[in-house]
């Protein structure tokens, strides 16, 4: 076994299983070639091929007896001797010594081709084609050695199996180089080229009863030379051509660079394929003389060892010389953790990587560094028999984190302050809301106080009906700003409060209001819709809009009113006020609803009135303030 063969069994033993998209494995190798060295690997290879050879001349010794057993076979008295003799001067004058080699190479390129391809399904098909070869040569074997019409008849429509199946078996190979068989289109596809096979051979077969393919006479004695073509043998070389002419095509979409130097000498082999089954089928004397079906099988073969060899089909082919362009430090090492393939920039291996290597699980990828070279980035990937171990060079990585490192600490340090400054402008935020709270209360309790006073100070006396009404009406706005009072001074203790106003409690504000209007005389509901807390400051606001509505509300006759608080959007909520009386003016034109409107313009609010006769509808839009 050469070089070449020396690589190609080497790596056939101490490659990895690569994972097929449906499951299964591209690079699995039989079980008897797997870990072991490669001169034991060698000489299993050479035993397969040598039982093969055997194989065939157990077939060569056995044919004489063969051809003995069965009188419509041979025409010879069935004696063993003369039979043999028959036999064997029909193998040493005709072409069967010839076919018998062709045999014995194609099968033993066979097991060639099955231990360097890479892909599981290639594979399967390749040793398909190799198969079939050697059949067809043992067929024609039996052809030229039988003497009867109806065996060689038989025979001659057998050659036409292989001739269907073999360029099928091309284009499903470049159906798979491609990639379409992946695809359920792709699956229909190749299901409808084998039942087109099978039609095909079913027709051939049956030829003795249509003669739509070959039309002779058997009564003839030269029968097996004059015979014309039918239609049906068109439809074969139809056949052929589309099957070859597709695999060329599909081979060319799956790899753009090996197909330059793969497209001159497959162009070659196909034009002499074409050229001499033409000539074949015109009967031109040199082509004639020839045998077809060892020329055809050659052919292909010729066709699949080119595609090997260029790497169009993957395999193990030069697998060294691949090693010798990378520029890595790359190193494919056995159980034992010697180096079978290098490439030239690959150093050796330090004990300290040997240590880590041997620590570490086998069958699972790692990285890892070793104290001895701290710069340098290994990594380890299994493989079948053995491991990969790539070293890179992580100086300047190593470098550039010591600097992310330098300056993630700067940020810490930087995060750490900002958020130190953050609290205390939180802390001075609140401390400084806190002081406008208190300072809007005062405000608010200092007017409310003064025109308590104002009220009670301008209360009419008890003279009659009228005089007393309006004293009662006056004491009813003192009681509500009493309320109002007392509302705006629990926001002072509300403030400190960490879950500050959520939905419940204003609610239970609301459902207090409500009851403090009832006993004026005016109706009050309330929903409250929100999802997130109030802030003090915000409830304050919202508590002057509330209370300055229902200030207006109690000017108007038999009022009844309907508040709705609700989220607007993240940043503020939205306070919707409805007041129905049975006044038959319009409530926004009133001179009090003109007031309502100058207390609205003092509050942080944007707001819009709407009036119409005996009603009046408020829209107050708030921002969520001191969050």
């Amino acid at each position: 076994m050469g070089t070449r063969e020396r690589h190609i069994g080497h790596a056939a033993a101490r490659s990895a299983p690569a994972a097929d998209p449906r499951g299964g494995k591209l690079f699995a190798m039989p079980r008897f070639l797997v870990d072991i060295s490669h001169r034991v690997y060698r000489r299993r290879v050479f035993a397969i091929a040598g039982a093969i050879t055997a194989l065939f001349l157990m077939l060569l010794a056995v044919l004489p007896a063969l051809f003995a057993s069965d009188p419509k076979l041979s025409n010879t008295v069935p004696v063993y001797g003369e039979v043999s003799k028959e036999v064997a001067d029909e193998l040493a004058h005709t072409s069967s010594f010839p076919l018998l080699v062709a045999a014995v190479t194609f099968s033993i390129w066979g097991v060639l081709a099955y231990l360097r391809c890479l892909d599981y399904m290639l594979r399967r098909r390749l040793v398909a084609i190799a198969a079939i070869c050697p059949l067809w040569m043992i067929e024609v074997i039996f052809k030229y050695n039988s003497f009867t019409p109806t065996y060689a008849t038989l025979l001659w429509y057998l050659y036409y199996v292989p001739m269907t199946l073999i360029p099928l078996l091309f284009q499903l190979c470049g159906m798979r180089l491609v990639g379409v068989e992946q695809h359920r289109a792709g699956r229909r596809y190749r299901t409808a080229l084998w039942i087109t096979a099978a039609l095909l051979i079913a027709f051939v077969l049956t030829n003795d009863w249509h003669r739509q393919i070959f039309h002779f006479d058997r009564a003839s004695e030269t029968w097996s030379n004059d015979y014309t073509y039918g239609w049906g043998y068109f439809v074969f070389l139809a056949w052929t051509a589309f099957n070859v002419v597709a695999f060329f095509v599909l081979v060319g979409r799956s790899s753009s660079y090996r197909i330059q130097r793969f497209s001159g000498t497959a162009a070659l082999v196909l034009l002499g394929g074409a050229f001499f089954a033409a000539s074949y089928a015109l009967r031109v004397p040199w082509a004639w003389k020839l045998n077809f079906s060892l020329v055809y099988c050659v052919l292909c073969v010729v066709t699949l060892e080119i595609c090997l060899d260029c790497g169009v089909i993957p395999s193990y082919h030069d697998i060294a010389g691949i090693f010798d362009t990378l520029p890595l430090d790359l190193k494919v090492l056995t159980r034992d953790l010697q180096a079978a393939y290098a490439t030239p920039m690959s150093g050796p291996i330090t004990p300290d990587v040997r240590e880590e290597l041997r620590a570490q699980e086998y069958g699972r990828a790692h990285a890892f560094t070793v104290a001895s070279a701290p710069d340098v980035m290994y990594r380890a990937f299994p493989l079948l028999g053995g491991s990969a171990l790539l070293a890179q060079e992580v100086s300047e990585l190593n470098e550039l984190n010591r600097e992310l490192a330098y300056r993630r600490m700067e940020l810490q340090r930087q995060n750490e302050l900002l958020a130190a400054d953050y609290d205390l402008k939180a802390h001075l935020a609140d401390q400084e809301a806190e002081a406008l709270l208190v300072q809007d209360v005062d405000r608010a309790l200092a007017r409310a106080l003064d025109e308590m006073y104002s009220l009670l100070s301008s209360l009419p006396p008890l003279t009659d009906e009228a005089s007393s009404h309006e004293r009662y009406r006056m004491l009813q706005c003192a009681k509500m700003l009493v309320a109002y009072c007392k509302r705006k001074g629990s926001l002072t203790l509300a403030q400190h409060e960490e879950s500050g106003f959520d939905r419940d409690r204003i609610q239970l504000i609301a459902n207090e209001l409500a009851s403090d209007l009832r006993t004026i005389d005016v109706d009050c509901a309330s929903i409250v819709a929100i999802r997130r807390p109030l802030h003090a400051s915000t409830v304050s606001a919202l508590y002057d809009c509330v209370y300055d509505f229902a200030f207006f509300a109690y000017t108007t006759d038999h009022p009844a009113l309907m508040y709705h608080l609700g989220d607007h959007d993240s940043c503020s909520v939205e306070l919707r006020a409805t007041l129905f009386s049975n006044d038959e003016d319009d409530l926004s034109r009133t001179p009090a609803a003109h007031e309502l409107e100058v207390a609205l313009q003092g509050r942080n609010v944007a707001y819009r009135l709407e009036g119409e006769p005996g009603q009046l509808r408020m829209i107050v839009l708030m921002p969520r303030t001191g969050e």
